[in-house]
């Protein structure tokens, strides 16, 4: 999925799920992360964006 400033997706791997926010700018990676299924991972990419995680100089964590 893409926004004027990220873009944000989800994919298979093992038996969980990957899930990456990238500047849409240069494409690196702002957060990433995984999950045990596809509904946490997009879960965390809601949590992610809503904190603001979309900026290249966020914390990296979304543990709090």
């Amino acid at each position: 999925m893409d926004h004027a400033g990220y873009s944000w997706s989800l994919r298979p791997e093992g038996e969980g799920w990957v899930w990456v926010i990238r500047a849409s700018e240069n494409g690196l990676p702002l957060v990433t992360g995984s999950a045990p299924s596809r509904a946490v991972a997009a879960a965390l990419v809601v949590r992610g964006i809503a904190r603001g995680m979309t900026q290249i100089h966020a914390p990296e964590s979304l543990a709090a």
